[in-house]
């Protein structure tokens, strides 16, 4: 049975259904949020800090992209950004006086630039893989910047002279960077930028056949979906997986639920769990749902403080992180071993610490091999992952989230 727990200070959008996961029994107590504090929040634009990889400023409202005369029309006056893989082009940037070493920055090129190495856009879209191979790439419409130029991505995965593609950039001083080894350098606007044409590219490369008939797909309006070549009512969508990722505090709101997932690779580290939304379900009951499924606590209200884009998700698909602070009611721990190596309650004393560690440039995010403070031992998420963000909101309260049950 549900309890729906009234709004009380919130705005009508953040309207909550309270409901126990393991049994959907009825709650007659309820937790609130700190009125004061959420007063505070709703005031803001968000709980949570900007994220990376958003704030993409390129305009992406393009109705003209439905003319198959555009792309070709647009695309001589544009730059380019070369992706191959997860790796976009990137430089060096200089400073006025000349000398480099400075943060990287993503390469843009212009059409010539691109004959340079072997590459013919080609822009009615009709390639094949034999194409590809000899250079002919469809250019994606990434949108068009304040001065009014178009920006493209151009997938050069399938280009068939790789080894010419790397020499010449590197006579030209550029490289294929791993986007990930780049997060912490580029501008935020940048790698709004990269990681939309990586999240781009990555789909187009694992959807070149209709998943209804079979037959081959080309792209259309520039890049914005791909169509069947059998049955052109056929058409694929790029794809977003919705993440919900959640901070849960303890029923006495004095530490906070993190744990390790099997699939992490770095062995101290703790964070949110998290887990995919199901069809059919809320992003509140996803957050439930994975918290018993993970920990085996019980979870009652959830509120979403904010999200985060991530083209760099699980199985290679681009994921939307769905940011939410959540109560615990139960905070006897049973951990799905099968899933996770370590889940447990962490304290905010041992969390102020972790969040100044986070800080450090010697992190084994960073590729060092330090320790964390004394009396912590593990690290949280780099402040580039929207865990960090909910972890050290907080960290830095001097009460908690909600009231006691």
């Amino acid at each position: 049975m549900l309890s729906i727990c009234k709004p009380c200070i919130l705005s009508s959008q953040l309207s909550i259904v309270w409901r126990r996961s393991r049994p959907y029994a009825r709650i007659t107590s309820r937790a609130a949020i700190d009125q004061k504090a959420m007063t505070h929040v709703l005031s803001s634009k968000s709980l949570l800090d900007d994220q990376s990889f958003g704030g993409d400023l390129l305009n992406r409202s393009v109705g003209d992209r439905r003319d198959e005369s555009f792309v070709k029309g647009s695309f001589e006056g544009s730059t380019s950004l070369l992706v191959t893989g997860r790796s976009v082009m990137a430089k060096q940037a200089t400073s006025s006086n000349g000398s480099s070493g400075l943060p990287i920055e993503l390469c843009w090129l212009a059409p010539k630039d691109l004959q340079e190495f072997g590459i013919e856009a080609q822009t009615d879209s009709q390639t094949t893989v034999t194409d590809q191979e000899a250079g002919a790439l469809v250019p994606y419409l990434l949108g068009r910047t304040a001065n009014e130029t178009w920006s493209f991505a151009i997938d050069a995965s399938a280009y068939g002279k790789q080894d010419h593609l790397h020499d010449v950039a590197k006579r030209k001083g550029y490289v294929m960077q791993d986007l990930r080894s780049m997060v912490a350098h580029l501008s935020g606007t940048d790698l709004a930028v990269a990681g939309r044409a990586i999240a781009l590219a990555g789909w187009h490369q694992a959807n070149g056949f209709c998943g209804r008939c079979g037959s081959p797909t080309v792209p259309i309006e520039a890049g914005a979906k791909r169509c069947c070549t059998k049955d052109k009512r056929h058409r694929l969508y790029p794809r977003t997986d919705p993440v919900a990722i959640m901070l849960v505090e303890s029923v006495d709101g004095s530490k906070v639920l993190l744990g390790r997932a099997k699939t992490i690779r770095h062995a101290s580290m703790l964070t949110c769990l998290s887990g995919f939304v199901e069809q059919v379900e809320t992003i509140e009951e996803a957050c439930r749902r994975e918290v018993q499924e993970e920990a085996g606590i019980d979870v009652g209200p959830v509120y979403i403080a904010g999200s985060q884009p991530w083209p760099m998700g699980r199985g290679g698909t681009c994921e939307l992180m769905i940011g939410c602070i959540a109560k615990a009611t139960s905070d006897t721990l049973h951990m799905d071993e099968s899933e996770m190596d370590d889940v447990r309650w962490v304290g905010r004393d041992q969390l102020k610490k972790a969040v100044e560690d986070s800080k450090r440039k010697d992190t084994p995010y960073q590729g060092g091999e330090s320790e964390p403070s004394e009396g912590v031992d593990f690290w949280i998420p780099p402040p580039t992952a929207i865990a960090h963000h909910l972890i050290k909101s907080w960290a830095e309260r001097q009460t908690a989230w909600f009231s006691k049950l």
